[in-house]
């Protein structure tokens, strides 16, 4: 594939990691923090992004070992023919699974505060019909959606200062209310909510620019940061420590008190805008699971092999519908597994490297 076709820009490579690792975890993060640390969790969001800039790093200074054009490339030149290709094929799956939970978990939030007379099915149908598009037109499309969506985020971050109409700071105060340890605890916790930079690996050969990748990673991780630490000390000073146990979705319960005299219905506006920014998650984890698997077999017609993944998972629906804790369990079970990517993938290629420094010094020359 020729790489050089579909490049992306600095801007676009900063908003994909921000947009792949800012998605439906931000709705009920602040509730899982307070479960574990209360309100002093804020703090465990500041160390997970930076254990998460610090992974970002190490996979620019991996990828930038070897010269490489694709991720299978790359992953075949440390771990070798047999293995690389084992490894990519689970990648790919994790890819997809995880697509397919956050993409179903829209749709069960769709129906539960939107569309409560309409089928989860026809929901999810509708949802694939762009991811179709910008999936077959490959990550510059992707990207270029991203940018075009950026927006608002922005505006949600407005919308949501308008929630603060009886703040009350104290809620945040004691800092440390029980000790570092609850902090700690929840620091696996917010590093999950950043899943997403494993995709660094994916789109660094189509940076343009490649000697800004380490400060791109940088830029979109402290972006993350922020995001997630801005909604968490919202949703802390809006509700007090023992209200917000019991909120299912923090950010949607306050996006859906917000009113304006001379519109009806605001909730359903932000909300719809809300899951548009959150698609960009789920349609670029099915890129990278389907451009795996691409890359894998060998495929001469992507197109055809998409639509047929996208008609298993209608079919699939069709026939049986998850429910919130069904998805919410299997959630979990990839929120692990993603921990594991992000830290197991560094450190097999890093050992691979000095397992093999003959094999690098040839390569690199």
């Amino acid at each position: 594939m020729n790489v050089s076709k579909f490049n992306i820009s600095y801007y676009q490579f900063v908003l994909i990691i921000f947009g792949v690792q800012v998605g439906i975890g931000m709705l009920s993060l602040p509730r899982n923090l307070a479960e574990i640390a209360g309100t002093s969790s804020w703090i465990s969001i500041i160390l997970g992004g930076l254990i998460t800039t610090l992974l970002s790093m190490l996979y620019i200074k991996l990828s930038q070992k070897v010269p490489h054009d694709s991720f299978s490339s790359l992953i075949t030149i440390y771990l070798g023919n047999v293995l690389g290709k084992i490894c990519l094929f689970l990648l790919a799956i994790f890819f997809l699974y995880a697509a397919y939970l956050v993409l179903m978990l829209s749709v069960l939030f769709v129906q539960t505060y939107l569309l409560q007379h309409t089928s989860a099915f026809i929901i999810l149908f509708l949802f694939l019909i762009p991811s179709y598009q910008l999936i077959t037109g490959g990550i510059h499309l992707i990207a270029k959606y991203i940018e075009t969506i950026f927006p608002l985020i922005i505006f949600f971050i407005v919308i949501l200062f308008l929630t603060l109409k009886e703040p009350n700071i104290k809620n945040l105060f004691p800092i440390i209310k029980e000790g570092w340890l609850p902090i700690i605890k929840a620091v696996p916790t917010t590093t999950m909510s950043f899943l997403g930079i494993e995709i660094i690996f994916l789109i660094y050969p189509y940076l343009e620019k490649k000697d800004k990748a380490m400060k791109g990673v940088i830029t979109a991780n402290v972006m993350s940061t922020f995001m997630y630490l801005f909604v968490t000390i919202i949703s802390f000073v809006n509700a007090n420590p023992y209200e917000i146990l019991d909120i299912f979705s923090p950010v949607i319960a306050m996006l859906s008190i917000i009113e304006f005299q001379f519109l009806e219905r605001m909730d359903v506006i932000l909300l719809s805008l809300l899951f548009m920014v959150i698609s960009k998650t789920w349609v670029t984890y099915f890129w990278a699971g389907l451009v795996g698997f691409n890359e894998l077999f060998k495929m001469k017609k992507f197109p055809l092999f998409v639509l047929i993944i996208f008609g298993i998972i209608t079919i699939s629906t069709y026939l049986f519908i998850p429910t919130f804790k069904l998805i919410g369990l299997q959630l979990k079970i990839i929120s692990n597994t993603g921990l594991i990517v992000i830290l197991g993938i560094p450190l097999i290629l890093w050992v691979a490297r000095i397992v093999n420094k003959d094999k690098f010094r040839v390569t690199t020359k």
